[in-house]
């Protein structure tokens, strides 16, 4: 169901509207634990393929939404550069209501109902259920397990505070007003 989904999203007319309007909010992507953990990340060559990763985990969960009724189990474990780039997705609110409802599903993503536990691992319920639909497993270049995740970003951390930015970017000793040095 999940594939079926997915394809009908990738053959609607306003799929490529979508993908343009998500390349054109990519500056807005970037956190510090999402699309920043993969390695030598570059929007150029990366945002498409992980536009195409957010789109299936989107269709999987609208698929165990239709067969369950129940948008907390919908909510299934999703790598954070994935789930990163489904908020942007997301965020081309009308072309992906009208898209989904051509496609007969409804999107299903609720912050509140997101579980932060279990985290994803490679080989849980949605390893799963993506390798059912799609005939493979997810591609560990996005689809980072949780445990090498939290070392990336714990990576990312400590090279940012070399540079005064602390707590991933929720905290820093920038002064504006000060000169750049020549």
């Amino acid at each position: 169901m999940a594939a079926r989904i997915h394809n009908a999203l990738v053959d609607d007319p306003e799929y490529p509207r979508l993908i343009e309007g998500c390349g054109q909010y990519n500056n807005d992507w970037t956190c510090m634990t999402g699309t920043l953990t993969v390695s030598s990340w570059d929007t150029d060559r990366d945002a498409v393929p992980l536009l195409g990763e957010a789109l299936k985990a989107l269709a999987i969960k609208a698929a165990v939404h239709q067969l369950t009724g129940d948008e907390v189990l919908a909510e299934i474990p999703v790598a954070k550069p994935v789930d990163e780039v489904m908020h942007a997705v997301l965020a081309q609110r009308t072309a992906t209501e009208r898209m989904a409802a051509r496609c007969g599903f409804q999107v299903v993503h609720m912050t509140d109902t997101e579980r932060a536990e279990p985290p994803y691992e490679a080989g849980d319920y949605t390893t799963m259920c993506y390798a059912k639909a799609y005939g493979t497993e997810p591609p560990s270049r996005y689809w980072l397990d949780h445990d090498e995740h939290d070392r990336r970003v714990k990576v990312i951390g400590e090279r940012l505070a070399r540079a005064g930015i602390r707590d991933l970017g929720h905290r820093h000793d920038i002064d504006f007003e000060e000169a750049l040095p020549a």
